[in-house]
């Protein structure tokens, strides 16, 4: 594990409880996958999130993981305020990278900013009925709620990114959490509101913890992936009053 300084924030680079899934073994998080280089075209410190081949051997679970990702975790805990971050997402077949957040206290709940899944050709297009209403993208909101073991989600939505490829250009990823309500943005405009009262009560006396991550999918073809970079030009974060 490695502890670094990004966009005014501490940052680790693995989840709290550790370095690898015990039930997604395909992957582990990474710490050479994780690189901050500054831009003189934008004059800041990027983050780059990494997937490349790197196996570990887990004794715990005695398994040996092929791939290393990019994984941080902020060291943070959040309350209610606008949440930000522009990133180009990687470029390879079968990846999952995501911008989300989960209690402090306990899981769930989370709030998945985005969770975005590309096809064995390596793009996110998704041709199905959401593309009539101009969602072409596999980028996608979602809530996870309840108690462990009978936890839930809310179902993953598809929104509008734009008309050009996530990894291909620089997109806004946002969410504003209140008392009463969870809005979510791409590119400053709303795609998700969640306001029932029943399942906002989840989020009582709960801290948020901040993750930004690369990642695959567990169809990967390990033999054949290629490596990707998830590039990410800031985070920053707005505590509402």
């Amino acid at each position: 594990m490695k502890t670094f300084n990004w966009s005014g924030y501490e940052w680790i680079t693995q989840e709290r409880w550790g370095q690898i899934h015990p039930d997604k073994t395909v992957s582990w998080y990474d710490s050479s996958a994780v690189e901050v280089a500054y831009s003189s075209v934008i004059e800041c410190d990027q983050l780059i999130l990494k997937t490349h081949k790197n196996p570990k051997y887990f004794e715990q679970l005695d398994v040996e993981s092929p791939i290393g990702v990019g994984l941080i975790s902020c060291t943070t805990k959040f309350g209610h305020g606008y949440y930000e971050i522009e990133a180009k997402l990687p470029t390879a077949p079968s990846l999952w990278p995501a911008f989300w957040t989960w209690s402090y206290e306990s899981w769930p709940p989370e709030i998945d900013i985005f969770e975005a899944y590309s096809n064995i050709k390596g793009s996110y297009f998704n041709w199905n009925i959401d593309a009539l209403w101009g969602n072409f993208y596999k980028v996608q909101t979602n809530i996870h709620l309840g108690k462990t073991p009978d936890n839930y989600s809310l179902g993953a939505k598809n929104h509008w990114c734009g008309w050009r490829s996530p990894n291909k250009t620089f997109n806004k990823y946002s969410m504003l959490w209140t008392k009463d309500n969870i809005i979510i943005f791409y590119n400053d405009r709303p795609v998700r509101l969640i306001d029932d009262p029943e399942v906002m009560k989840q989020w009582e006396g709960k801290t948020m913890n901040v993750i930004i991550n690369n990642g695959v999918r567990s169809d990967i073809n390990v033999k054949n992936m290629k490596d990707s970079e998830m590039i990410v030009n800031y985070f920053k974060f707005t505590p509402s009053a």
